[in-house]
C-alpha cells in the first residue's frame, strides 16, 4: 500500500504530520494475525482450526462475495452433491448421513438455481469461480451401472469405474447426460463442516448490511489458555461502532451452527469466554429461522447472566442472536425481518441496540433498559422505606 507524505499509525488510524512528495510502503496486517497476536498476549496458545482454513478458502474462491452463500437451494444442492441426506424439496434433514458423493445433471441445477431476478447467473458465476467440475455421466453395456468421467478422461474408449471392464465411446454417448460434480472446498460434506454458517455470520456484520460497524474477524480457532483450557470458537472479531457520531467498541464471540442445535458444551464455552472478556458480545447463530424450546431456555439463562449493567448503558456480556431471517437475507435488520417484527423494531442504531431486540424477538424478553429501571425502582423504593423506617426509631 503506498502512502504520499510521512506518517504515523495512531489509534484512529493513520495520522499525516508533513506533506512532501516522497512514497513509503507499509504492509496492512491479515485481520487474523491481529486478532492471534492479542490472544497470544495474554497468554493464549491460539491457531486456526481445519474448519477455520475450510471457511478461507471458501472465502478466496469467491472472491469475499459471500452473499452468494444466502441461497439454501445452493447449500442443499451442494450438501445433496457431497453425500448429504437432504429432502425431495432441497431442504435438510434433521439427522444428516453422509454417503458416497453424487453428480447432479447441469440441466438440474439449473432448474434449481433459477428464479426470476436471477437467471442463469448464479450458475454462471459458480462455473467461473471453479465451484463445480465438468463431466459426463455414462451407462456401462456389461453392468448396466452408471458412472461418471470427468472432461479430461474422455477419450475413445472408457473403463468402467464398477466392473472395470473397457467399452466404446462410439455407441454409449448417445444416451449419455453431462453432469457437474463439486470441487475443493465445495465439496466437503456436512455444509462444509459449518464453514457456510461461518462466513455467514461473518457476512452479517459487513458495510451494507451493519452500515455503522467495521470489524477485524478471525475464523474458526482453537486454543490453549492462560488456565490451560481448551477452547474454540467458530468466530471472533474487535468491532467498532459509530453511530449518531458516538464511537463504541469491543470483541466478539460467536457459536456458528448450519441446521445442528445448540448443545450444553456450546453455552458452557460461551459462559466461559463471558467471564472470561467482560463486555464481550456473544453471539448465537444458525441457518434455522426458529429456535427449540430448550435452546431458548438455555440462551435465557445465558443472556439474564449477560443482562448486569457494566457501563455506558451496556451489559456486562451482550447475547446476539442471529438465524436464517438475517444470515440468508440480502438485507439487513430491519428490513430482513417480517412487517410486525420490522414495524416493532424499526429504529436499532448499532450493534449493542441489536443485541437488545433479538433477545425480545426470539427469546420474548423485555427490553434489558426496562429491566434496569425496575431494579433501580426497587432499589430505590427499599431505601427510602428503610430511611423511613430509621426515623419512625
Amino acid at each position: 500500500m503506498a502512502l504520499r507524505g510521512n506518517w504515523r499509525v495512531g489509534n484512529n488510524g493513520l495520522v499525516r504530520l508533513v506533506e512532501d512528495n516522497s512514497n513509503e510502503t507499509i504492509n496492512i496486517p491479515l485481520s487474523e494475525n491481529i486478532v492471534i497476536a492479542w490472544l497470544k498476549d495474554l497468554g493464549w496458545e491460539p491457531k486456526l482450526s481445519s474448519s477455520g482454513k475450510l471457511a478461507k478458502q471458501i472465502h478466496k474462491q469467491l472472491n469475499g462475495y459471500l452473499s452468494t452463500l444466502k441461497n439454501e437451494k445452493l447449500l442443499n444442492i451442494f450438501e445433496h452433491m457431497n453425500g448429504g441426506s437432504v429432502n425431495i424439496a432441497g431442504s435438510p434433514k434433521a439427522n444428516n448421513k453422509i454417503n458416497q458423493e453424487r453428480e447432479m445433471p447441469i440441466g438440474e441445477i439449473k432448474r434449481r438455481l433459477s428464479d426470476k431476478t436471477r437467471g442463469d447467473k448464479l450458475h454462471n458465476y459458480l462455473v467461473e469461480k471453479g465451484v463445480f467440475k465438468l463431466g459426463i455421466r455414462i451407462k456401462c453395456p456389461y453392468c448396466s451401472r452408471k458412472s461418471w468421467f470427468e472432461l479430461e478422461k474422455i477419450s475413445n474408449n472408457f473403463l468402467c469405474q464398477l466392473c472395470l471392464n473397457d467399452f466404446s465411446a462410439i455407441g454409449n454417448l448417445e444416451n449419455s447426460i453431462w453432469c457437474y460434480k463439486t470441487v475443493g472446498p465445495f465439496s466437503i460434506p456436512n455444509y462444509a463442516e459449518g464453514a457456510y454458517a461461518v462466513l455467514l455470520a461473518l457476512d452479517f456484520f459487513n458495510e451494507y448490511k451493519m452500515t455503522t460497524m467495521r470489524i477485524t474477524p478471525l475464523l474458526s480457532f482453537s486454543a490453549i489458555t492462560a488456565d490451560k483450557e481448551n477452547i474454540e470458537a467458530d468466530f471472533a472479531a474487535f468491532w467498532q461502532d459509530s453511530v449518531y457520531g458516538q464511537k463504541k467498541d469491543g470483541l466478539l464471540f460467536s457459536e456458528c451452527k448450519t441446521y445442528g442445535m445448540f448443545e450444553k458444551k456450546d453455552f458452557t464455552r460461551m459462559r466461559y469466554l463471558a467471564k472470561t472478556f467482560p463486555g464481550a458480545i456473544l453471539v448465537f447463530s444458525t441457518l434455522r429461522k426458529s429456535l427449540t424450546r430448550n435452546e431458548i431456555i438455555e440462551l435465557k439463562k445465558i443472556t439474564k447472566s449477560g443482562r448486569k449493567y457494566w457501563k455506558s448503558e451496556r451489559p456486562i456480556n451482550p447475547v446476539l442472536i442471529l438465524t436464517g431471517n438475517e444470515l440468508l437475507n440480502q438485507l439487513g435488520p430491519p428490513y430482513c425481518w417480517d412487517k410486525k417484527t420490522k414495524k416493532e423494531h424499526d429504529r436499532i442504531p448499532g450493534l449493542i441496540n441489536l443485541c437488545n431486540a433479538t433477545q425480545q424477538i426470539y427469546l420474548k424478553m423485555p427490553s434489558w433498559h426496562t429491566e434496569w429501571h425496575e431494579e433501580w425502582e426497587r432499589k430505590r423504593k427499599k431505601k427510602l422505606n428503610k430511611s423511613k423506617s430509621k426515623r419512625k426509631t
